[in-house]
């Protein structure tokens, strides 16, 4: 199996008390100096990496302080001195970097300006004293870094843009470079020095749909071509690279920053959130960086994420907090692809972070991502597929099989059901079940396994509450096979509303419509966080486990006012259950619709 899954076994040595090289702590934890402390003028040094695990110093001279309200003020600095050329000014991973004045620790560089010119090395640095606070434990929820934000300068600033009195706290470089390209008398933008979340080993499709995923937390993923990499594990300690990761495998989704202030085994970064989310629990690594990417608008470091130390435990507007030595749990994800024409199996594997909002965007696009890899090319034709789930607080393996198929896209179509696993064990409604893992099982064929809907005929198109109807439904395999008839009858409810209806005769599962795997997939994912309309735990994972196939031939007696407010996104109510269903063993297309009455 692949290196990937060696990460639990890394973990479990790790929880047993044996940390790897670089974990333990190896410099003494450096006084801090107060906001109040600081002067325009004072000068001192912070520390980055800019080329594998080196830490280098650059300088730094105090310009002055800035007022923004109940979050935290801001230290105004500037950068300067070999590295910052080198970087071409302050550069995204570069967050977190430490900033010394006497040798005590004031704080982080955290935002940057972002125009080209002698001012690129002009930034902001979020006070140690506030970044501390990300130790102590948050109530769970974002903190708040509502943006634009205006921030005060305690004293009028001279730079060579004239004098300085407000900075502007915007969202993202396109906005402060906007704002700073016609800018009010005295006043100039400035947005975070980004930790962008990147992706590696993602396909194009899964990462447009984690955009769509992440796009709650203000952050759209970019790809990247480093992802994992052996190297010696460093010291974590203040100016060395930290990876957070939420996804770590043969899938890679995390971000870079920097170490800002170690206490023990305690640690603060970046000195902005990353996706504000608060109390979490989520992979920290130690990191290799490649090179600075030099941009006018948007440098960047080029790096790989390493060895796991450790764990972060809060995401706030003032950094984040975590702790070395320590490791949270992970969502084991399992793929394997069996190409039935080849002879060949692959499997690949990832682990993601275990809370909900987060998992139920991840989990999905994760083996989105795995089964289009494997499969290594957009084409038609048939699955058989196998979802296995396991969660500490249900007894047994809930399983899922079902057969899939598509013309165009069988890669994607062969995963539709697992944005519906994830929702059952991350946001069922009903209990928090203590997800373990998923394995997903495809064998996958050019052949179609597919039976096509020829004939369904009604035994009266006028009924009453209480009538047995009786259906005769014929399906015609590919190939020319021998054609499939069933016979099935159902009972009209006694309280069925009277008028006109439709007898719907179709395939249960998501094959049965026109939007094409891609975007059926993309609307599943986004609506992970909707439960089932269910009454109970064991009935949501009845209906996962039985319902809705592909395979199965569905026959509902549905009012016409049902589906005309169905049409129009109204909520019709509608809860009587009026019809059957027919399994096979093909995948079912085509569909009829045959006008009835009820009197």
């Amino acid at each position: 199996m692949r290196a990937a899954w060696a990460v639990g076994a890394i973990v479990a040595v790790c929880l047993g008390g044996v940390l790897p090289a670089g974990m333990a702590q190896t410099t003494i934890t450096p006084p801090i100096m107060p906001l109040d402390q600081v002067r325009p003028g004072m000068t001192g040094y912070g520390l980055t990496v800019l080329h594998g695990t080196k830490i280098e110093r650059f300088a730094a001279t105090i310009l002055g302080i800035l007022r923004g309200g109940p979050a935290t003020d801001l230290i105004l600095f500037r950068a300067s001195g070999p590295v910052i050329q080198e970087s071409g000014g302050t550069a995204s991973g570069m967050s977190g970097s430490p900033i010394y004045v006497d040798g005590r620790a004031i704080g982080a560089l955290s935002f940057g300006y972002h125009f080209a010119g002698p001012d690129a090395d002009l930034s902001l640095a979020t006070p140690i004293e506030e970044m501390l606070k990300a130790l102590a434990p948050s109530p769970g929820a974002g903190t708040g870094t509502m943006r634009p934000r205006l921030y005060q300068a305690r004293a009028p600033i001279a730079t060579p843009l004239g004098q300085v009195d407000r900075v502007i706290l915007m969202d993202s470089t396109t906005d402060a470079s906007a704002y700073n390209a016609g800018p009010l008398p005295g006043t100039v933008a400035v947005a975070p020095v980004s930790v962008p979340v990147v992706a590696a080993g993602m396909t194009p499709a899964a990462l447009d749909v984690l955009s769509q995923t992440l796009r709650r937390f203000n952050i759209t993923p970019r790809q990247t071509y480093g992802g994992r990499k052996v190297f010696p594990t460093p010291p974590v300690e203040p100016g060395s690279s930290l990876g957070v990761e939420l996804v770590r495998g043969d899938v890679e989704v995390g971000a870079i920053g920097t170490v800002t202030y170690r206490r023990g085994d305690q640690l603060v970064a970046f000195g902005h959130p990353l996706l504000n989310a608060g109390a979490v629990s989520v992979l920290l690594t130690s990191a290799w960086i490649d090179t600075i990417v030099r941009s006018l608008d948007f440098p960047f470091k080029e790096g790989s994420l390493g060895e796991i130390v450790g764990m972060a435990t809060e995401d706030r507007a003032v950094g984040i907090g975590g702790v070395v030595g320590r490791f949270p749990r992970t969502f084991g994800i399992r793929v394997s692809v069996h190409d039935t024409d080849r002879g060949t199996t692959q499997v690949l594997g990832v682990q993601v972070v275990r809370r909900q909002d987060l998992a139920e965007g991840l989990v999905p696009t994760a083996v989105l991502s795995l089964v289009q890899r494997i499969m290594d090319r957009v084409a038609g034709g048939s699955a058989k597929v196998k979802l296995a789930l396991r969660a500490r607080a249900i007894p047994r393996e809930i399983q899922r099989e079902d057969l899939a198929f598509d013309l165009a896209d069988i890669a994607t179509a062969s995963v539709l059901d697992v944005p519906a696993a994830t929702q059952l064990l991350f946001g069922n409604f009903f209990l928090d079940v203590d997800p373990i893992d998923m394995g997903v099982d495809i064998a996958v064929s050019s052949k179609p396994n597919t039976a096509l809907l020829t004939g369904v005929r009604v035994n009266a198109h006028t009924v009453h509450p209480g009538d047995n109807v009786e259906v005769a439904v014929r399906l015609r395999p590919y190939g020319g096979t021998t054609p499939f008839s069933r016979v099935v009858e159902f009972t009209v409810p006694d309280d069925f509303p009277t008028g006109p209806a439709f007898l719907l005769v179709g395939a249960s599962g998501a094959l049965n419509t026109p939007a094409p795997p891609a975007q059926q997939f993309a609307q599943l994912a986004a609506a992970v966080g909707t439960p089932p309309a269910v009454g109970s735990l064991d009935a949501a994972i009845d209906q996962f486990e039985h319902s809705g196939k592909n395979t199965e031939v569905l026959i509902e007696l549905i009012p016409e006012s049902v589906l005309v407010a169905a049409g129009s996104n109204a909520n019709p109510g509608f809860d009587l259950q009026a019809g059957t269903s027919i399994p096979t063993e093909w995948v079912v297309l085509g569909r009829f619709q045959i006008p009835m009455t009820v009197k």
